[in-house]
């Protein structure tokens, strides 16, 4: 009996060791299967490269940067679907940790292994990049004469690319080719790295990549529930960001316009005349008469398009305005950007009365 229990025991461990050998057999041959799968899709992948402006990216790294890092940047600026995939491919290939500095221009239509060669590559002879701010709430025109003052390139060279330039980006399809301002709302405000001799259409595409990138697909369905179109959504928010410098009230301001849309009130924002006719502290009822598409004085609904870039504090207020019935607002302290909300338009004029004589 003795005997028997020790022949089972060996014939278990014989049994066990012959299954620990056969899964590692099979592991090392999906691994080089994955391998050579690997190797062949990116030789594929070198005869598929489109060029031009809405393919190439200028990617820019400031120092020796670790696979984590790089896999981030190289998501946000869309040139890979997903960073742990790229990181566990790296991983495969038993390739390097580190990335070399310097201001790369890839691809999107790159292979993985393409984008890590190009950036493991010697430094490229322009290494040197810049770091550019644009406020929440510039309008093209304010972005233009900040580049120009720079030293980049003639105002009117950013005016008129991003008047005629073709930028072939989703989200802009609603968007008539002919409105003037086209892309008034979509160049992004933010912070970007740049080289240090940009192209007004570069600066472009990186503004609207990160508006594509903020604007995702839950976004797009809250604006279908609101019966709202994306463009519709900009121009909302582009009033907030003018409206109102107090985080805190531009949910509030949302509530306003919406409910004033609802009931067919014109929207009466300042900010969409001096849009047209330049920024006042106060209009004249004469300027509020002002001729033009974006006066919300004399026409009802939103303007034709939108009057600033707003930041996405805004944009997000546009899609969640506070629950109420408030229908005007005022300036309370002009130190403060603080306003006084009213549902009544009695209340409203004695609020005026106040806070304006």
């Amino acid at each position: 009996m003795k005997q028997k229990t020790l022949l089972d025991m060996l014939l278990y461990i014989l049994g066990m060791s012959f299954n620990l050998a056969l899964m590692a057999l099979v592991g090392y041959a999906v691994y080089v299967f994955a391998i050579r799968g690997l190797a062949f899709g990116e030789e594929m992948s070198e005869y598929m490269v489109a060029t031009g402006e809405d393919y190439e990216v200028e990617f820019i790294l400031e120092d020796y940067t670790p696979l984590a890092e790089v896999a981030r940047k190289l998501e946000e600026e869309g040139l890979i679907p997903n960073q742990w995939m790229f990181r566990l491919e790296r991983m495969l290939m038993n390739r390097g940790q580190d990335f070399r500095p310097g201001t790369f221009t890839l691809n999107r239509n790159m292979s993985s292994s393409q984008l890590n060669n190009t950036l493991r590559a010697l430094p490229p002879a322009e290494t040197q990049s810049q770091r550019i701010t644009i406020p929440e709430g510039w309008t093209i025109a304010d972005m233009a004469a900040y580049f120009e003052r720079q030293g980049f390139f003639p105002a009117e060279e950013f005016i008129h690319a991003a008047q005629h330039g073709q930028f072939n980006y989703g989200f802009l399809m609603g968007v008539p080719h002919d409105r003037p301002n086209r892309l008034e709302g979509y160049l992004f405000p933010d912070t970007y790295e740049i080289s240090m001799t940009p192209s007004p259409e570069h600066i472009i595409h990186r503004m609207l990549r990160r508006f594509e990138m903020l604007f995702t697909d839950y976004y797009h369905t809250r604006a279908d529930e609101l019966g709202m179109t994306v463009d519709e959504v900009v121009i909302m928010a582009s009033i907030i960001e003018r409206e109102t410098r107090v985080a805190a009230e531009r949910p509030t301001v949302s509530q306003v316009i919406h409910n004033r849309l609802r009931v067919g009130m014109n929207l009466e924002m300042c900010s969409t005349v001096n849009y047209t006719i330049g920024p006042r502290d106060r209009l004249t009822y004469e300027e509020t008469r002002t001729e033009s598409p974006w006066n919300t004085y004399i026409n009802p609904g939103l303007p034709i398009g939108p009057i600033g870039n707003p930041g996405w504090a805004s944009i997000r207020a546009a899609m969640f305005p506070d629950p109420g019935n408030f229908l005007f607002f005022v300036l309370r302290d002009p130190a403060t950007g603080e306003h006084h909300f009213s549902t009544t338009l009695a209340e409203h004029n004695a609020a005026a009365a106040r806070y304006l004589n």
